[in-house]
């Protein structure tokens, strides 16, 4: 299986190469200084495994973005001297399969492209932690987002995220305009927005698995947490 590492610094890539090619678990290692640079090497995009040795935050994200566009079926392992949860996260969802530090151990190195090779992610457990949390807080803020809007509320909120006036909102849901503005000015004040715009962004980032039984608003998006 086919192993690349890449990175800026010249020394730092070939001996990286030399460890990893001396394990004797890589038939071919090769050395790269950039995504870039990789990806126009020919035959070696093939590489389904990468090591990327960034010197800075910043340009890890941007390589791990880079990477997901100009090789998206590599799988990147990120290399940087001292990652905290914000940088792995943020490589993670620019498609990082992994996140190692250079105070790691060979043998950790060595692990974690086993593992990556495998289908695997590797993160330390304090990220695998934040990730966690982070899923939680996504499922408590749905929650109580859908627990916070009445269900008429809810009818209203669909169609403003369907682009309509108060006065076609009240058309529809056959109440008076000042009603619909009443519901429109509650449905701010529980969601924190001030504009059409950013109720419509709120609904459409919030709406979860759970669904009412479908027909709640004729012609509308299906409400989630709504029974």
């Amino acid at each position: 299986m086919k192993l690349a590492v890449v990175s800026p610094r010249v020394l730092i890539r070939k001996a990286l190469c030399s460890l990893l090619a001396g394990s004797g678990t890589w038939s071919d290692v090769i050395e790269s200084g950039s995504v870039l640079e990789l990806s126009c090497a020919g035959d070696r995009t093939q590489s389904p495994i990468l090591i990327i040795h960034t010197t800075d935050v910043g340009s890890g994200i941007a390589s791990a973005r880079e990477l997901r566009n100009l090789l998206p079926e590599a799988r990147a392992l990120m290399l940087v001297d001292d990652p905290d949860e914000d940088f792995a996260m943020q490589t993670l969802e620019a498609g990082a399969w992994g996140c190692l530090s250079t105070t790691d151990s060979p043998q950790v190195l060595m692990k974690a492209v086993a593992k990556v090779a495998e289908g695997e992610r590797w993160f330390g457990h304090r990220v695998t932690n934040a990730v966690i949390d982070r899923l939680i807080a996504g499922r408590e803020a749905n929650r109580t987002f859908a627990e916070n809007l009445t269900p008429r509320e809810w009818e209203v909120l669909a169609l403003i995220a369907q682009g309509y006036s108060d006065k076609e909102v009240a058309k529809s849901l056959f109440i008076s305009t000042e009603t619909a503005r009443s519901h429109v000015k509650s449905i701010y004040k529980k969601l924190k927005v001030s504009t059409r715009r950013a109720a419509a962004v709120c609904y459409f980032k919030r709406v979860g698995p759970e669904h009412p039984p479908s027909g709640t608003v004729p012609g509308a998006i299906s409400l989630p947490g709504v029974s």
